[in-house]
């Protein structure tokens, strides 16, 4: 027995040793790269290679600078498949394999509005296996496709994401964070106000890519902002010319006569300044609109504003591993009767002017054996004037306001951003690393001049019960200097098991600590489980130091004599003023915890389900101190607490290749601590309280989508009318925001924030046809929004003592849109 196991070992070995060699030799390495029309890597690409002999493709993503490598059982003819979310698909593209290496080049192209391709295929909302982040994306069609409100504005775009709350001031908010908790970014560089944290930024929406947003276990790479991280892309041109023009018909308001009440004329051109070497892109816009509000008399019912922008972009590649990249941005907005309502006539009202200026450069090199490095530049300025109308005494009711408004203040503003990344190739140890490296350094300034005047506060009888008037030079400034390193490593286990971990470094010159943020998240693809991805992640995320809260102290103090119902004098003057101790200040800081699960359901339905836990501690809030009799001073202190818990969950399906349906249901709960807001023009006299959050909405539906419209619903004759015809649709239902009380003296009544505005309901539903004119690709949308007529009010008398509380007011009414695009030559 032991001699005839030796002799079969023996046989055994000689078979390996002669058959090994032919079958490793049928093994067939390729590698490739993946890039986009102009030639930047594209990381994440999903490619899929399926050969006639084989029962399942062969699955490959691509790596940070686009690279990929696989193994296929033997040479041949293979069908290559590639898809990324923003992205046309390309399929069914035949390539050769040879048996020896093979270098694959597989270019993705941008989705755009393409007048020479009318029929292609988008890219499906794919599950991203090699993804930790929770990250959504709008890309340009769904920007341009769906109707939402004034869809001139990107910004009014952003509450198609789940999660994301526009409030009764236009104010976004994400995650139930206030807006100044999200970082957003222009092509990776900041764009928020350094004074408010605010998105002000306007930009033509032809020129958008796409809109990237992430809501958690983003990378330390991401700016401050514990509620989120947007990243702004914009187009590039290609090497053929193209032009495009939209909205030469501009819509038309039927409140109280037929009039222009909205006119967004854009235009972009784009093409090569060198063929298959640089190109640029130009994209401007004019924003004119008319707002009228039912309750006041003709004449003095209406808003007028005019907006424009500029953004020209430019790419360079000095060599096919060295990219260069820049941008210039200009706005220009200026508007009257800003504040306008029912409560408040057109003399109450303030003229708003805004210039802002930005410009970006970015020079990527590709280096040999995977290393690649990154360097960028940028610098913004921007100038606010908010005047009011005259110097007659501010007078605040019950039945409203009168007079002029009582602050004139400019504002300017300035940004310079450094930026420097360096990527690793991957390396193997207990599965593939990636490191990443990377230094963020901002300086920004602010500063401010305000001229007030006297207000009045009267009873309901008509007496006064408050004279407020106005001390000192009301100049403000400050400068910061902020800075972060971090440290970030991609580990793959495993086939299927990904782990993110990331270490961040802050630094700023205010409250002069230095501030780590560790951050851990993970996914997981069970092999059991075909198209099914979970993730989760833990991380401490830091809030930005706004320049505006920080300067409060070195504004105007304000006065206030109060009176009795008998016209005597009760109390006062008492002095009002802001105070902080920059050196007792820290940081605002959150912890973040996250789950999702994603599954590809039958019929290429994605559903996906998620959960946020967001714990804010040492937020910036002003408390009361001193004596109410004398003085009251409002001092900046780290004692603001913020708590919001989401569920969601997410359907998304893709139509005949080019048509996008999604719904959701969030349901959530965003409170705080300290939610009484202070300032000179924000005269609330309460102690600070907890409360829910402003933009609090409980429950939240939304639906939206577009589709071709079907010949079937019309006879076969009348088939024409529908022909290259799309509906496009938005709903949304969700709970009304949260509003406080007050009293005739302007006194906080209860709770801050106890009441809600109604339920608010919207349908929107637009039909748009593409046609064929003088040998040119046009479409012409018409349809309307607010197509139920429903009040969705955003101002309320919350007087508790005026004849009219809880009078509601300037509801969006039923409007008429019609647009019309110049899609360019077939």
């Amino acid at each position: 027995m032991p001699v005839a196991a030796r002799l079969f070992g023996a046989l055994w070995a000689i078979g390996v040793w002669l058959w090994a060699p032919a079958v490793l030799a049928a093994q067939v390495a390729i590698q490739g790269k993946v890039t986009d029309e102009n030639g930047a890597p594209v990381p994440g690409a999903r490619l899929e290679l399926r050969s006639a002999s084989a029962s399942q493709p062969f699955v490959v993503l691509s790596e940070s600078q686009g690279r990929f490598a696989l193994n296929l059982p033997e040479p041949g003819e293979y069908l290559l498949r590639a898809e990324k979310p923003g992205f046309f698909r390309l399929d069914n593209h035949r390539v050769w394999i040879e048996e020896a290496d093979t270098e694959i080049v597989v270019t993705l192209h941008h989705l755009r509005e393409l007048a020479e391709q009318v029929d292609v295929t988008y890219s499906p909302p794919v599950i991203d296996f090699a993804e930790t982040s929770d990250q959504k994306q709008l890309n340009n069609m769904e920007i341009l496709d769906i109707p939402y409100p004034a869809s001139h504005d990107f910004r009014n775009a952003l509450p198609l994401f789940p999660g994301v709350l526009q409030d009764r001031q236009g104010r976004l908010h994400f995650n139930g964070g206030s807006t100044d908790q999200t970082s957003f970014n222009l092509d990776g560089f900041n764009v928020s106000d350094p004074a408010s944290g605010q998105l002000d930024l306007r930009l033509n929406i032809d020129a958008v890519r796409s809109l990237d947003l992430e809501t958690s276990r983003f990378s330390v790479e991401k700016s401050r902002g514990s509620a989120g991280a947007l990243d702004i892309k914009t187009g590039m041109g290609d090497d053929r010319w193209r032009f495009g023009a939209t909205n030469f018909i501009p819509g038309i308001g039927s409140e109280r006569g037929l009039f222009i009440n909205k006119w967004t004329p854009r235009a972009t051109v784009s093409g090569p300044l060198v063929r298959s070497r640089a190109w640029f892109h130009h994209g401007f816009d004019m924003f004119y609109d008319v707002d009228t509000i039912r309750e006041l008399p003709p004449g003095a019912n209406r808003t007028r504003s005019l907006t424009t922008s500029n953004l020209t972009r430019f790419q360079v590649n000095l060599t096919p591993a060295h990219i260069l990249t820049g941008s210039f941005l200009v706005n220009y907005i200026d508007a009257n009767r800003q504040g306008l309502s029912f409560l408040d006539p057109a003399e109450t009202t303030t003229h708003h002017r805004r210039n802002f200026v930005f410009g970006a450069v970015r020079d990527q090199l590709y280096l040999a054996g995977g290393y690649l490095i990154e360097f960028g530049f940028a610098a913004s300025r921007g100038v606010k004037r908010k005047s009011p109308l005259g110097k007659e005494t501010y007078v605040i009711s019950p039945n409203g306001r009168r007079g002029n408004f009582f602050a004139d203040i400019t504002r300017h503003t300035e940004r310079q951003q450094w930026i420097a990344n360096f990527t690793l190739p991957t390396w193997e140890a207990r599965g593939r690393h990636q490191l990443k490296f990377g230094a963020d350094v901002q300086r920004s300034a602010f500063r401010q001049s305000a001229g007030r005047h006297d207000y009045l506060v009267l009873r309901n009888d008509g007496t006064p019960a408050r004279y407020v008037c106005f001390a000192g030079a009301g100049r403000r400034r400050k400068t910061n200097l902020e800075t972060a390193l971090y440290a970030q490593d991609r580990w793959s286990l495993r086939e299927g098991l990904l782990f993110e971990l990331g270490l961040r470094a802050d630094w700023d010159q205010i409250v002069r600590d230095l501030v780590w943020s560790p951050r851990l998240s993970a996914a997981w693809a069970p092999a059991f489980l075909r198209d099914t991805k979970l993730a989760a992640g833990w991380g401490v995320f830091n809030d930005s130091l706004n320049l505006e809260p920080l300067t409060r102290h070195q504004d105007q103090v304000s006065l206030a004599t109060f009176f009795s119902p008998a016209g005597t004098v009760a109390r006062g003057p008492v002095m009002t003023s802001f105070g902080a101790d920059e050196r007792a200040l820290r940081v605002p800081r959150a912890r973040l915890f996250s789950l999702s699960l994603e599954r590809k359901l039958p019929g290429d339905l994605y559903v996906k389900s998620a959960y946020l836990r967001r714990r804010g501690d040492h937020g910036l809030t002003f408390t009361e101190g001193g004596s109410p009799d004398s003085a009251v001073i409002f001092w900046l202190r780290n004692q603001r607490s913020d708590r919001y818990d989401a569920v969601e969950l997410t359907l998304r399906k893709l139509f005949a290749g080019q048509y996008a349906w999604l719904a959701s249901y969030v349901f959530s709960r965003s409170r705080s601590n300290a939610v009484v807001d202070y300032s000179l023009e924000n005269p609330v006299f309460a102690p600070q309280a907890p409360g829910p959050t402003d933009w609090d909405a409980p429950h939240r539906f939304l639906t939206w989508g577009s589709a071709p419209v079907p010949r079937r619903l019309v006879p076969e004759s009348l088939g024409f009318l529908v022909h290259d015809t799309s509906v496009a649709f938005l709903v949304e239902a969700r709970s009304g925001f949260p509003f406080s009380v007050l009293n005739e003296e302007g006194f906080l009544v209860g709770r801050p924030n106890r009441m809600r505005f109604p339920y608010y309901f919207n349908v929107n539903l637009h039909l748009e046809r593409k046609f064929r004119f003088l040998s040119y690709l046009w479409a012409l949308r018409f349809g309307f929004n607010n197509l139920t007529h429903h009040g969705n009010p955003n101002v309320v008398n919350n007087n508790v003592d005026s004849p009219s509380f809880l009078t509601f007011g300037r509801g969006q009414p039923r409007a008429f849109n019609v647009r019309l695009r110049f899609l360019g030559r077939r």
